[in-house]
């Protein structure tokens, strides 16, 4: 090839070279800000580092990655998502190690050879064979400008150290990566606050009868298992504990020589006692839950209706029944049979199977009978697991006399 042939080919071909750059480059921030959007769009923390984690080895052509979490109260740094190393959740003390010493400085961390660095924790690679070549730390700053997070990414593919403009990359993934997980923190504050409020507000219940402490804990357990075998997942079954938590909130109302009266119920304290179904969701009303957990107030109402409309507080016919109050119904006969009261001993499980198999179809949804006739193995170990809860042989009160069936106060509270 002559010289002149040579230099064309190089005028030809230099152009198609800086176009490739300009495209690769372009690409790069194209996912960048795909990234950012869907990233906003994430609320669970856990899915939020998994995204990011996966996100991260994408961009920096890397072959494992890992985000850590700042937890200042344990001083510690944590991570549920180490992408390619098959770990549980990791913690280190802040300022230990590169990821926490990346967390107590803010200073970008790039290691040609974790070998040589001594900071550097081999142990894990000794004990899954895994070899760490190159390593890239770097700070996630939130908006009062302390290091939240830290990204940690590991080996690049084919060979090679992390470069500046990596750096640079993870720089831009960083400021948006950082928004979205405080974000996410708040949800999860807002939620626990949430959660804590109507624990504590079940407890309070529970707290005025001796008899039953624990009753509102063992329903939302019981309720949470028929829930899933029912297929539920996600924000139906958080909705499901919610309102098995709360389902006796209107019992508030109820006077203590009533709910307290060791002995058989009158018709009139009988019909008394079903008035704590409606104060539930009159009490309920009042609260302003999240969007997506309105219908908490109304299944936890709904709880005493039956299939054949002879229920209370409404009446409702069948098809007005939500399924969470059906499961939640279902929760509550559950736990007051198996469960010694102050008019009945604990059922055996098989007798409780017996009994609710006899309550299905015009009391209790069927389908959900049957579901927990298919989970029965589930109920039992949570049954057992719960069986601390219950009242003690010696408390005042306790009785140990036979029931043939349903008590007649349990059907005060399930009729």
């Amino acid at each position: 090839m002559t010289e002149e042939r040579r230099k064309q080919r190089d005028r030809r071909t230099q152009p198609r070279r800086k176009g490739e750059r300009r495209v690769t480059a372009g690409s790069k921030l194209d996912l960048i800000l795909d990234v950012t959007r869907r990233l906003m769009s994430i609320t669970d923390l856990d899915a939020l580092l998994r995204d990011m984690a996966t996100v991260t080895t994408q961009l920096l052509d890397a072959d494992r990655a890992t985000i850590f979490i700042v937890d200042r109260e344990r001083a510690e740094v944590w991570s549920k998502v180490a992408l390619g190393t098959g770990a549980g959740e990791i913690r280190q003390p802040i300022g230990v190690g590169i990821a926490g010493t990346v967390a107590a400085t803010g200073e970008t961390i790039n290691i040609a050879d974790a070998y040589e660095d001594p900071r550097f924790n081999p142990e894990p690679d000794h004990r899954t064979g895994y070899r760490t070549k190159t390593l890239l730390t770097f700070p996630m700053t939130g908006q009062n400008g302390r290091v939240i997070g830290v990204f940690q990414v590991v080996n690049k593919n084919g060979g090679g150290e992390f470069t500046t403009d990596d750096e640079e990359t993870l720089s831009s993934l960083g400021a948006s990566a950082a928004v979205a997980v405080e974000n996410a923190q708040l949800i999860a504050e807002q939620r626990r606050l949430w959660t804590t409020l109507i624990e504590t507000l079940a407890v309070t219940i529970d707290a005025r009868d001796q008899q039953t402490a624990g009753h509102s804990q063992r329903v939302t357990r019981y309720a949470e298992v028929i829930g899933r075998a029912l297929g539920l997942q996600g924000i139906e079954l958080e909705k499901i504990r919610a309102a098995a938590l709360l389902h006796d909130y209107g019992k508030i109302a109820v006077r203590d020589q009533f709910l307290l009266k060791p002995g058989k119920l009158d018709q009139a304290e009988f019909e008394y006692m079903k008035v704590h179904a409606e104060k539930t969701g009159e009490f309920l009303a009042h609260l302003v839950f999240p969007q997506d957990m309105r219908d908490v107030p109304v299944i936890a109402a709904q709880h005493h209706e039956r299939m054949d409309g002879k229920g209370y507080p409404r009446g409702l016919p069948a098809e007005r029944i939500l399924l969470g109050a059906r499961i939640v119904a279902a929760a509550d006969v559950f736990d007051a049979l198996t469960a010694p009261r102050y008019y009945k001993p604990a059922y055996t499980l098989e007798k409780t199977l017996e009994i609710m198999d006899g309550m299905a179809g015009d009391h209790l949804d069927a389908s959900v009978v049957a579901a927990v006739r298919r989970n029965v193995h589930d109920l039992e170990w949570t049954l057992d697991s719960m069986k601390h809860t219950w009242p003690k042989p010696g408390d005042e009160g306790m009785t140990a006399a036979p029931e043939s069936g349903l008590s007649e106060r349990d059907q005060a509270a399930n009729s």
